[in-house]
């Protein structure tokens, strides 16, 4: 009888901080049974807790990507000598962690590479200064360079895979975010949802994400203002953190929406705000895929999204299962409320149909494709 091939997959995650790439990681790891795996990180991994107690953490206790370039080299060559597997894997999952990790265990003997991107290419043509855009040339230039050097390259959405495919000249293999499991979440007090609210007599719209210029919740909040001009038993919360979090809560007092617009920081498990919200809205400027619209439709929530370029519109299939507007368009936004406020039988419909395609964002079909992966190359 055949034995089945054991991996030693090594998975770098730089800054390990519970967010959705975070949560992918942990479901992939977790769910994968072909192989051994060790996360690598370069500060203290906030989450190792919820890892499969067989999974070994390596801590390389450095403030800096390019600091750890001889020390990711060595510990994985160290690790490779000491213990013997039918295959070695290394991968890494954030684009400029990407560039440097990629270089620093380059020709290493008995190692494979995969290189996951999370994000699309937009969001390297976002500049704050002249310097941040010849840094971002730069990263793009690299990334050219440095994923071609890979075994395999993988997008987590189509669009995504499509466009770096064309940007690096490389195939690039689509595999969807297992955004389905929910095994990772762990239970609070904190995450309960709070009593205050009346479903009975208010609307409740619910976002999920950092408060970062990427998520572009200021347009959820300015379209909030036009409907509350509408219609008064309407409630808006924003749950996460961040660092445009004092400019989003500036906007909400100076415009009178304090009572109607609520943050929350401590929820480490949505889960109760889904079941219990009316509408989900994601803002984003650009995705690699939105976990938090697979995870919205799981439980059933309706959802509108913003056109960005790969993931969202892939999830809701251009309309299909959901509502979309133009990014950073409160004025079209604020209609698609108030089409699902006077009617919401027509989105409800649309989330409904959403558990026939469900299945292709579950742990399993990750797994599956992860493993399929690792025996080809």
């Amino acid at each position: 009888m055949k034995l089945r091939k054991k991996y030693r997959v090594f998975i770098f995650q730089p800054y390990p901080k519970f967010g959705g790439a975070d949560r992918s990681i942990i479901r992939l790891i977790n769910g994968n049974k072909s192989a051994d795996f060790t996360l690598i990180s370069l500060t203290k991994c906030n989450y190792s807790k919820y890892l499969n107690k067989k999974i070994k953490y390596i801590e390389l206790r450095s403030s800096r990507v390019l600091f750890s370039f001889f020390k990711l080299r060595e510990k994985i060559k160290y690790i490779i000598n000491r213990n013997k597997y039918d295959k070695n894997i290394f991968i890494s999952n954030q684009n400029f962690a990407n560039i440097i990790s990629i270089l620093s265990v380059y020709k290493i003997k008995n190692l494979k590479t995969i290189l996951i991107e999370r994000n699309h290419l937009i969001e390297l043509k976002f500049s704050k200064n002249i310097y941040d855009l010849l840094k971002k040339k730069i990263i793009l230039n690299l990334i050219k360079f440095s994923y071609k050097k890979s075994n395999a390259v993988v997008g987590i959405s189509k669009k995504l895979s499509l466009d770096l495919s064309k940007f690096i000249g490389k195939k690039v293999k689509t595999i969807y975010n297992p955004a389905t499991d929910r095994s990772i979440y762990f239970q609070t007090k904190s995450n309960h949802y709070p009593k205050r609210f009346n479903k009975k007599k208010e609307k409740i719209i619910l976002n999920v994400g950092f408060f970062e210029k990427q998520k572009d919740q200021i347009t959820i909040i300015k379209a909030f203002k036009l409907v509350k001009q509408k219609y008064k038993n309407v409630k808006l919360l924003l749950i996460g953190h961040g660092s445009l979090y004092g400019n989003l809560k500036n906007y909400v007092e100076i415009n009178d929406l304090k009572k109607d617009v609520i943050f929350f920081s401590k929820i480490n498990d949505p889960k109760e705000f889904y079941k219990k919200a009316d509408l989900f809205i994601l803002s984003s400027i650009y995705e690699g895929f939105g976990n938090v619209l697979v995870e919205a439709l799981q439980y059933k929530c309706p959802v509108i999204t913003s056109n960005c370029k790969s993931g969202p519109m892939e999830i809701i299939k251009n309309g299909k299962y959901g509502y979309y507007f133009n990014v950073g368009d409160y004025h079209e936004l604020s209609n698609k409320i108030i089409k699902f406020i006077k009617n919401p039988k027509d989105l409800k419909k649309k989330t409904i149909q959403f558990k026939k395609i469900i299945k292709k964002f579950s742990l399993k079909e990750n797994s599956n494709n992860y493993e399929k992966l690792f025996k080809q190359i």
